[in-house]
């Protein structure tokens, strides 16, 4: 009947319908081209947005790391403190409070669901702020020998332990600006690490405050306590100048000078103040003091870093325009091919549907006997070449998404390894090994159902380093952990806490076999020699701490990490080059 109904109809109306049916795919892929160029457009728009965002998180945290300089100054004061020193203090909150506000801002404008969680881990640090800000308040108002030195620490960490809670919304934006471009993570990774850099030297000041307010030597958890942060202070700069290296546009003059002014004078400044303070009765030197000569050495980091953003969000920029040009290049020649084929519908139903038409009349009046009705003259014309080319133009356009998606899901793999690795050893740093630990902890396991940690140090490594030269270090460090790796288990979980310290996370029936673990690996380190200028060399000694989570009571993590290092400590007090553990300890040389 349809078919009947059809051959019915006139052939223009026919033809008219068979334009329709024809035009139908292609508007529908034309449709699609265009929302695919949209969708392209809207993700980088989103990526360009969520890097304005994440560049606001990183300018708010380095205006609460800034604030612990004001902030110290005034700890180290006596009653009454000068109006300077209130009226800088007071200035550094306005304008931390004034970042941290910028940033709630932008989370609650990006209308993104995903980013509700990341809102409300900023507004609890803002909190947590506030409380440490009240923490310092309240011993600034007393007099200065009033203010006891674990308070002053506190305050000082309290102030410190803020920084943490803005990381997990920062990454979160990071990895939002990643997904729609890619070519952006090199700045963003070195951006960030720029960041930590700020936030590491900040505390390296900071671990001075107690010391210097008490006018005190620096205690042996003091010295740790430095050593250990100006060793991540190295770690951050070999990660950096990595980076720079493999992208020359970053070796500028702010790098240069961040070199110059931070690691050569900011790093010696504070070698000098720790070696005053480590003498007796300390160093003649206020909280203000050392930070008024200190603050200024680490403003170049920040200058280097604002430069590495400004970089990144070019490119972005850059990425976003790109985008925006495709979706107008493909909107237009979606409408220029549509406009193309009614125009060669129209075309064809001029010179040819219209001429057959005619010649239908002319012929019926013939037939007729109407001679007078006059007979026309048509050229015909066709092209159809454009709709394959649209075609094509959707294909290449898929084919080259498939390949950034792939690209994106490799630089996030290679990034993920990379913030779980420590670059000199191989080894599981100490983020990664942390949350091993926590699953550990978690689980229960019938055949080993005891968890060891089992923490060690490498005797008198600075005196290592200082004989030897770093280079020597570094390869003792990359020997030990091969040892560790051929000494443990498969199953256990091996990693570099920092500096010259490691860690071992092993399941073990009982205590005599976390001791045996730990002798084992004791031994090894002790029988093996350091090459040195191509002869033997030397040997090297460790401490150990073996703790069990059953002897901590706890499955708490943290606790059983204190209690390792309490262990680990108490066996460098004895003597080094020995095993403690709770509860029993194995000296030197036995088993």
């Amino acid at each position: 009947m349809i078919r009947n109904a059809f051959s019915a109809m006139s052939i223009d109306r026919r033809f008219s319908i068979s334009v329709a049916v024809a035009l139908l795919p292609v508007l529908i892929l034309c449709g699609r081209l265009v929302v695919h160029e949209w969708h392209a457009y809207v993700v980088a728009d989103g990526a360009l947005y969520a890097f304005q965002s994440y560049r606001a998180g990183l300018q708010a945290i380095e205006r609460v790391s800034a604030e612990r300089g004001p902030t110290n100054s005034a700890l180290g004061e006596d009653l009454p403190t000068p109006e300077a020193r209130r009226a800088a203090l007071r200035r550094a909150r306005d304008e931390s409070d004034a970042r941290i506000e910028k940033l709630i801002e932008m989370l609650q404008a990006s209308r993104c669901p995903a980013c509700d969680g990341d809102l409300a881990r900023i507004k609890e640090a803002r909190n947590e702020l506030a409380g440490a800000r009240a923490n310092v308040d309240q011993l600034v108002r007393l007099p200065l020998a009033q203010r006891g030195e674990r308070a002053v620490s506190s305050a000082v960490d309290g102030m410190i332990k803020v920084i943490p809670q803005f990381a997990p919304a920062i990454d979160a934006l990071a990895a939002n600006v990643v997904k729609g471009d890619t070519r952006a993570l090199n700045c963003l990774i070195l951006a960030t690490l720029t960041a930590d850099l700020r936030e590491a030297a900040g505390q390296l000041g900071s671990h001075f405050t107690a010391t210097l307010t008490a006018r005190r030597a620096l205690r042996q958890e003091d010295q740790l306590a430095i050593e250990r942060t100006e060793g991540r202070v190295d770690q951050l700069r070999e990660l950096i100048d990595a980076h720079v290296r493999d992208r020359s546009t970053l070796e500028s003059t702010a790098f240069d000078r961040m070199n110059q002014l931070y690691f050569g004078e900011g790093i010696a400044y504070i070698a000098e103040v720790r070696r005053l303070a480590s003498r007796s009765g300390g160093a003649a030197i206020s909280p203000a003091q050392l930070a008024d000569h200190y603050v200024p050495m680490m403003r170049p980091i920040t200058v280097f870093r604002d430069q590495v953003l400004d970089l990144a969000e070019t490119e972005i920029r850059h990425h976003r325009s790109n985008a925006l040009a495709l979706l107008a290049a493909s909107g237009l020649a979606a409408c220029v091919l549509l406009a193309i084929l009614l125009s060669m519908a129209t075309l064809f139903r001029r010179r040819v549907i219209r001429p057959l038409l005619d010649a239908t009349h002319v012929i019926g009046a013939i037939a007729n006997g109407d001679l007078t009705a006059e007979i026309p003259a048509a050229r015909y014309r066709g092209e159809i070449k454009a709709m394959f080319n649209a075609i094509g133009v959707l294909k290449a356009n898929s084919v080259e998404r498939q390949q950034l998606e792939r690209e994106r899901d490799r630089l996030i793999h290679e990034l993920k390894a990379t913030a779980e690795t420590d670059f000199l050893t191989h080894l599981l740093n100490r983020r990664a090994f942390e949350s091993r630990a926590r699953a550990s902890c978690a689980e229960r396991n019938t055949a080993e159902p005891e968890l060891a940690l089992i923490m060690f140090d490498i005797d008198h490594f600075k005196k290592i380093n200082d004989t030897y030269g770093h280079a020597t270090g570094d390869h003792a460090l990359q020997l030990v952990a091969r040892l560790c790796l051929d000494t443990c288990r498969p199953s256990d979980v091996v990693a570099r806490w920092g500096g010259e310290e490691f860690a071992v996370l092993s399941r073990v029936h009982d205590a005599a076999e976390a001791l045996a673990i730990a002798d084992r690996l004791r031994r090894r380190i002790s029988e093996t020699r350091i090459p040195f200028n191509g002869k033997d060399g030397f040997t090297i000694t460790a401490s150990f701490g073996v703790a069990l989570a059953s002897a901590c009571d706890s499955r708490d993590v943290a606790r059983l990490f204190r209690h390792a290092d309490r262990l680990l400590y108490q066996a460098k007090e004895a003597g080094r080059d020995r095993i403690v553990a709770d509860p029993i300890g194995v000296p030197s040389g036995s088993a």
